[in-house]
């Protein structure tokens, strides 16, 4: 691992799951928070030394959990880890767990950055998401955030919620954009199987918008944002000038992570590793001092992953340079029809040594990105 390998911490807890997630997180188990960190510090052991410089605390919610277990966290990471100088510190929150006292002793304890779940600034859909907050504590945590003196401040948004339109979505945007944060992340609703939104949806209960409309709103708000000064560079992804998420382009430019706590992945040295999921399993892999089940990542699926994750970043896509440095043969060896017919349809733009999804390439990325598979 070099020194642009980045710490992922999975704190899977939640006071409520939303309707739409599917991610591992659990309700009820707030009462594991003490023991669940004592195991994610053991298991730091297994990579003392390793230099970092970025952290993200993720989850679930973390900010659910009570500041102090955050902060022993931290102290772990600063005790174990070789932390590089002006490393990004980021924690997940959401809006209805901040509080000034909390955010204070993230602050002391190296939090930087936080990403803030706001989702809409419609308390109506805010509901219909199960969100536990309104759109005026989101207003009052991106003010807390800066009284504690956390400056960098993300702020989620969503689209194509049900019953949404351009116009709802502009609500929201104009709302959020008069809080002035420094990134946006942008996420049009996906329903995932067996959670309570899907079923709204597919009885009935619930219209979603169509494709159009989906595409529509997207629109608006990439076009929006850069009137406002942001960048998009990645596609979901937008900043102010040098406020990229530093931890997140690792995943996207396939560098080094290594994932702490329950169904944390890692990715170093050419493999991918996993935790166990459920808790009494994460728990006892630590006890028994064993390292997380690894598979080393063949060259043809290392070369597909270069393409779609290497490509959502629309700025700066993928360089034959790279490529070349990375696997020993020119791009246009192994991919070269596959890029002449993707530039001739319109979906990549060839700029010499790059290659960036075009407009219509952001679209329909997901197909551009099966074609090299």
């Amino acid at each position: 691992m070099n020194n642009k390998t980045g710490l992922y911490i999975h704190l899977p807890f939640c006071h409520k799951k939303c309707a739409y997630c599917d991610f591992v997180s659990y309700e009820n188990c707030l009462h594991l928070g003490d023991s669940y960190a004592d195991a994610v510090i053991a298991e730091m052991e297994q990579y003392r030394g390793t230099v970092i410089d970025s952290v993200y605390l993720g989850g679930g919610t973390p900010t659910a959990l009570p500041p102090s277990l955050l902060v022993r966290l931290l102290l772990g990471v600063q005790a174990c880890f070789s932390l590089a100088e002006n490393a990004e510190i980021t924690v997940e929150a959401n809006p209805g767990t901040c509080t000034l006292p909390g955010l204070l002793a993230l602050r002391d304890a190296g939090i930087n950055r936080i990403s803030l779940g706001a989702q809409s600034f419609i308390d109506s859909e805010l509901a219909t998401l199960g969100r536990i907050h309104s759109s005026a504590q989101t207003e009052e945590a991106v003010r807390l955030c800066r009284e504690a003196g956390i400056d960098n401040i993300s702020l989620d948004l969503m689209f194509s919620l049900p019953e949404s339109s351009c116009e709802t979505v502009s609500y929201s945007l104009s709302r959020l954009l008069s809080l002035a944060p420094t990134h946006v992340s942008c996420y049009s609703l996906t329903l995932c199987d067996r959670t309570p939104l899907q079923k709204a949806v597919e009885t009935g209960m619930l219209v979603l918008p169509d494709e159009e409309e989906d595409r529509a709103q997207y629109h608006y708000i990439c076009k929006t944002l850069a009137d406002h000064g942001y960048l998009q560079y990645e596609i979901s992804n937008f900043a102010l000038p040098g406020k990229e998420a530093r931890h997140n382009t690792k995943y996207w430019e396939r560098a080094p992570y290594i994932g702490l706590g329950a169904a944390a992945h890692s990715f170093f040295d050419g493999c991918r590793y996993e935790n166990p999921a459920a808790l009494e399993d994460y728990f006892a892999r630590v006890q028994s001092g064993s390292h997380p089940a690894g598979e080393a990542v063949s060259a043809q699926d290392a070369m597909a992953e270069f393409f779609f994750l290497g490509l959502r970043m629309t700025q700066k896509g993928v360089s034959r340079r790279d490529f070349q440095a990375r696997f020993g043969m020119p791009m246009d060896v192994r991919y070269g029809a596959t890029i002449a017919k993707l530039t001739r349809l319109g979906l990549l733009s060839d700029l010499g040594d790059r290659l960036v999804l075009s407009a219509r390439g952001i679209d329909v990325s997901n197909s551009v990105f099966c074609e090299f598979l």
